[in-house]
């Protein structure tokens, strides 16, 4: 697979962490594809998005454990009107 040299300049810019969840997102992108019955067609494409998910979102992080069964996965804030504060 050749990059473009706009997409590889931006990878090599990247630190090692950075450069390993590229390939983890892209490989991800293909399994996903290979899973689905298809062959991934652009993946210059895939890779200056999975670039641009880890520049502004940065590289993933540990899940967290979660202490007890029960204890809710995600929490939304209730909408409080500034009146009611």
């Amino acid at each position: 697979m050749k990059l473009s040299a706009h997409a590889l300049r931006s990878l090599q810019q990247m630190d090692e962490a950075g450069r390993q969840a590229v390939e983890q997102i892209v490989q991800a992108h293909i399994r996903a594809c290979l899973l689905n019955g298809f062959q991934p067609e652009n993946l210059e494409r895939v890779y200056q998005e999975a670039i641009e998910i880890i520049r502004l979102e940065g590289p993933p992080q540990p899940e967290a454990t979660v202490t007890s069964k029960y204890e809710p996965t995600r929490r939304y804030e209730q909408y409080r009107s500034p009146r009611a504060l």
